[in-house]
This record gives structure tokens, sequence and C-alpha cells, in this order.
């Protein structure tokens, strides 16, 4: 019998009803996440990946934000009908979240080891007695310093870092099979982001938990993920394992975000970038979402192109994908359709 993927997401709707009109945050969003494992969904600012992350937990703000259809699998489970009351013990006892900024996530008036407890208490209710060594034994374990101290000061002592460390502590407090972590080295030197990473990759394979990695920072993608979901206007223009993915993109927008990275196996005068802004959700141009910005963009692109596997393993919705499987390259810096890159690209909307 095939192993069941312990999330799963199927053609998953999340809006916002605005007084502009209807922002369509994730829009048909399908993906599936395996036991030890690391997906990494990215993409720019705007194209529903914290929605996606928040969504799985139902902590979208209702009104005006509503899951409109789909389902939400959580070994097998589907959340989406779930009342409030029925979600309480999937949150933080089977799927847990790091917040991307952990200076507004904890509560400046409780102490670490407060707050920690609190979670421990509530979904393994664990006696008094026993509270406070294990939570020391979870400072510890994600590795804070002096953690029989640290566990009585409030989080305006605390570091980024250690504030990032005792997040994690707390999402590991009930062993959940889910790590949603969103951002979760934003703001971080790169020498805590490297330790914050090492220590998400041995809790995952010390605990077997799934990882689900909201970033933008495709060098931490490279580093930590398993798997990629490229997220583009609230929809999945490509995905695949990371090795495929970094090796040979099959989507133009894929690609333009590895084109705009600094590489230093060479001098350039200046780095390349994708025109125009990710639109606005509730102003998305009909067919392919991204044709407004892509340089291959021809009137084909107006119908909408489907997800479909090129590779084995390796999707991709972009009419042009099996072009890029045979080796030709998109070219950012020479624009293919002079004017296309302006029409209808405002900028804004829900990250």
């Amino acid at each position: 019998m095939p192993d069941v993927p312990i999330l799963e997401i199927r053609d998953l709707r999340t809006y916002f009803h605005t007084e502009h009109g209807t922002a369509k945050a994730v829009d048909g969003v399908s993906f599936s996440l395996s036991r030890g494992r690391t997906l990494a969904v990215v993409g720019e600012s705007g194209c529903g990946k914290t929605v996606t992350s928040l969504s799985i937990l139902k902590l979208i703000p209702m009104p005006p934000g509503e899951i409109v259809s789909g389902q939400i699998l959580l070994e097998g489970r589907d959340l989406v009908p779930l009342s409030p009351k029925e979600m309480q013990p999937v949150r933080g006892g089977q799927a847990a979240m790091i917040f991307q900024e952990p200076a507004t996530s904890l509560n400046p008036v409780f102490t670490i080891g407060e707050q920690i407890g609190e979670a421990i208490r509530i979904h393994r209710k664990l006696p008094k007695s026993q509270e406070r060594s294990e939570v020391i034994r979870l400072l510890t374990e994600v590795r804070m310093s002096e953690p029989e101290r640290r566990i009585d000061q409030y989080p305006h002592e605390l570091s980024g870092g250690m504030k990032q460390r005792a997040m994690i502590a707390m999402a590991l407090s009930c062993n959940p099979k889910l790590i949603i972590a969103d951002e979760p080295t934003t703001a971080l030197d790169v020498t805590i982001q490297a330790r914050i990473l090492e220590l998400l990759r041995q809790m995952r394979e010390k605990h077997g938990t799934a990882v689900l990695l909201i970033t933008h920072d495709l060098g931490v993608v490279a580093e930590t993920a398993d798997d990629v979901v490229v997220m583009y206007a609230g929809r999945v223009v490509e995905q695949g394992d990371v090795r495929s993915i970094f090796a040979r993109p099959l989507h133009p927008y894929t690609v333009g975000l590895f084109k705009s990275l600094p590489r230093v196996d060479r001098s350039e005068e200046r780095l390349q970038e994708i025109p125009g802004n990710v639109p606005s959700p509730t102003k998305f141009p009909n067919g392919c979402r991204f044709r407004t910005r892509c340089p291959w963009a021809v009137a084909k692109c107006a119908e909408d192109p489907p997800l479909v596997e090129i590779e084995p393993g390796h999707k991709s919705a972009c009419w042009f994908a099996a072009d890029l499987a045979a080796g030709k390259d998109v070219n950012f810096v020479h624009h293919a359709t002079p004017g296309l890159a302006a029409q209808g690209s405002s900028a804004g909307g829900v990250v």
C-alpha cells in the first residue's frame, strides 16, 4: 500500500473579498508533501506563498478571507470543513508553524518558558511538575545557550536567533508531523541563518517531520529542500525535485528568478531582471498570468496553460516548456514582445 502523504493540497482556492474586488490570492493550488521531506514554496512577494501556508492551519481572517474550495488533507483528513474547535488539537499538536518574524510572534509579557509550556499543557497534558524540565529539554535540543536561564527570560531579552530557536522549540514541543516554516531566516545574519537551517534539517532527520518551507531565497532552497513548488500570481507554475528545478527550469518565470541571482563564477555589470511587477490579485490577466512579463509571450498565451508533466516528476504550466526542456534559452535582457510587460502589471496584493 503506498505511503499516504503527510500533507496533500488539492485545487485550493483562498480569496479575499475587498472593496476593490475579489483578490484571488490562492487560485487552484495543488501539491503534496511526504514524511521526512522538505518542500520549498518559492516566488516573489505577492505570489500567494504565505496565504497558502496560513490556509493549511485555517489562520486566514474571515472575513475578508475565505477558503472558497479545495481540500487540505493532513494524513488523509480534510481540514477545510473543520470547525474552529475541531482545529484546536490540529494546530500545534499535528501541524505547527514557525512564523516569519519571531519578534512579533512571541508574546512580550510572558517568558519564553511560559509560552512553550502552554503548548505542552494544552496538547500533551503533562503535569505542572514535569513542564519546566520538558521546556529546558526542548531549549537544549534546539541548542539554546544556557537553557536554565533563558527559560525565565522575556522575548526582549533574547537576540533574533534566540527568539527563532524558541519558536522552533515551541513548534517541536508536541512532536507534530508537519512543520510550516514561513521565511524562518528573515532578518537574521548569515551565520545565524545557517545555524537555523541546520537545526531544521536535524529536527527533520531525527523526528521524521515533514517541513513546508516558505521562502524567496533560492540559496536556502538549494541547501535545504528536497522538492520545490514555484508559485506565481496565486498559482503553481512549476514543480519538481530540487535537482531538476535547479539544473533545468522549465518555466520562463523560474528561469527569470535564476537569471536575477548574482553569480560568483562570472562578472556582470548589471544583474538581469524580470520586467514589471506581480499583477494585483484583483486584476490578474486572462490566460497565463506571467504573460504580461514574459519574453516569449505570444497570442496563444492568452489561453490558460495547464500544469503538465514535461519530464518524469517535473511539471510546468507553460506552452513553451517543451522548448525549454530541449535546451532553448529565454533571454530576459531584450523583451521579445515590446510593451507587453506594461499591460496589467500593477503591483500589490496579498503575500
